[in-house]
């Protein structure tokens, strides 16, 4: 990538924005021998660059003095005036000083990084872009030293770390960076921690490994570019890790946010079906109001109108009928409560919506005879009355069929008892249970 152009009063930034990797070798993993050899050619420029650097430091010295003299000497201005306003150019003469000999040893460190990366010590590489980056105070510089330590964790399999140099480099020098490589290499490392990566906390003890960084990567992924092309599937991801540490309320907002900015995607599919699933187990835990149970209801009823063919419709219906029993158990518990209490007008009203939109399950019948309690005009039918069968589905269990084999084979789990496979010596060995011992050993072909 190429930087766009920043003024520098330094030299040595000007020098060291040439002698900094640019982002595109980071995302290409290129070998830190070819940085490195090119780096020596410039690291001696760097060091007539410095001395120029100095000349200039002293050229504004003198100019900091003069100004200084001048308002001193300026008649308008009282003694103590004159006084803060020498003090204040000292100050900055000082400053400019100070940072001139820092963006020179910030070059130094620079260079030891680059030295090291050569060598493959990964680590002590970028501890020294990072140290370089803390001691210069040129935007440029410190955006190239962010993206030489990112290169150099990627090396070294430090993931985490990586990605908290890109977060730095997307947050403070957005606009000196490739933000489209930044990101997709996010997304790279929240895959990478999703399918098992852990970063080594000690080079000298790589068997520690540090903690899992798949939510915050994916966040800060999902952050900086919403609309990437796996978002959908991190979404997912995500969706089912907090449905997993039980943050129901996390799972429902991103299976939403699948549907709302990946319709029409694979996505999108599954979000419906999660969000179908988490309404039902909460339905299921404990539905006061019945909002659960509606909104389960609701997304089932859109799935199935979504996708009719899909092969999951039959667990929806099966669903379904799980969300009718919690709704019809929830209004008998009601009408039973206001009958205890003397309010036999709504007790009759919710049973009257448990016999005629949930007559097939369980509290259908105690339902119906209550009521007939309650309303003496009402004929409850008798239990014996043929209800309607609710959906369900048959399993075909087909038995393996026997082959003849000239070997046995032992299953894996033997826990090492059988090394070897065992030959079968008779193939006609009779395996039917039912017959008794006495009927299988009196058969000339039993054994």
């Amino acid at each position: 990538m190429s930087f766009r152009p920043v003024r520098s009063c330094s030299a040595v930034c000007l020098v060291t924005l040439l002698s900094l990797g640019a982002w595109s070798a980071y995302a290409q993993e290129s070998a830190p021998k070819d940085e490195a050899a090119a780096s020596e050619s410039k690291a001696e420029t760097a060091v007539s660059s410095t001395e120029k650097t100095a000349e200039s430091a002293a050229s504004s010295s003198e100019n900091v003095d003069e100004t200084a003299s001048e308002v001193a000497s300026s008649p308008e201005l009282t003694a103590d005036e004159a006084r803060d306003a020498e003090l204040e150019a000292k100050k900055e003469e000082e400053d400019a000083s100070r940072r001139a000999k820092n963006d020179a040893d910030a070059l130094k460190v620079f260079q030891k990084g680059l030295d090291l990366e050569r060598e493959g010590e990964y680590r002590k590489a970028a501890k020294r872009y990072l140290d370089a980056e803390l001691l210069t105070s040129d935007k440029t510089v410190k955006a190239n030293a962010l993206t030489n330590a990112a290169r150099a964790y990627r090396q070294a399999e430090l993931y985490g770390k990586e990605f908290n140099c890109i977060e730095r480099l997307i947050s403070e020098h957005m606009s000196r960076i490739d933000f489209t490589g930044a990101v997709n290499r996010e997304y790279e490392i929240a895959d990478a921690f999703y399918r098992g990566h852990r970063d080594a906390m000690f080079e000298w003890l790589p068997f520690i490994k540090d903690s899992d960084r798949f939510l915050e990567c994916s966040e800060a992924a999902l952050r900086n570019a919403p609309c990437a092309e796996s978002a959908g599937a991190v979404r997912l991801r995500l969706a089912r890790m907090y449905l997993t540490k039980q943050k129901t309320d996390q799972s429902i907002e991103k299976f939403k946010e699948v549907l709302h900015l990946h319709p029409g995607t694979d996505s999108a599919y599954y979000a419906e079906l999660g969000l179908a699933d988490v309404y039902c187990q909460l339905a299921e835990r404990g539905d006061g109001d019945g909002r659960w149970a509606t909104l389960a209801l609701e997304q089932l009823d859109h799935f199935e109108e979504t996708y009719p063919e899909a092969p999951e419709i039959q667990w929806v219906k099966e669903q379904r009928l799980v969300i009718d029993k919690i709704q019809a158990k929830r209004l008998h518990d009601l009408a039973r409560y206001h009958h205890r209490n003397g309010r036999d007008d709504l007790a009759e009203h919710y049973l009257n919506q448990v016999v005629q939109r949930y007559g097939e399950t369980e509290h259908a019948i105690p339902s119906e005879k209550l009521l007939a309690e309650i309303d003496e005009t009402y004929e409850a039918p008798p239990d014996a009355m043929p209800r309607k069968d609710p959906a369900h589905y048959d399993f075909v269990r087909n038995p393996i069929p026997l082959e003849d084999s000239d070997l046995l084979i032992v299953p894996e789990n033997s826990d090492g008892k059988w090394l070897l496979p065992i030959r079968d010596l008779k193939k006609d060995i009779k395996t039917d249970s039912r017959e008794t011992y006495e009927e299988r050993a009196g058969s000339d072909a039993a054994y």
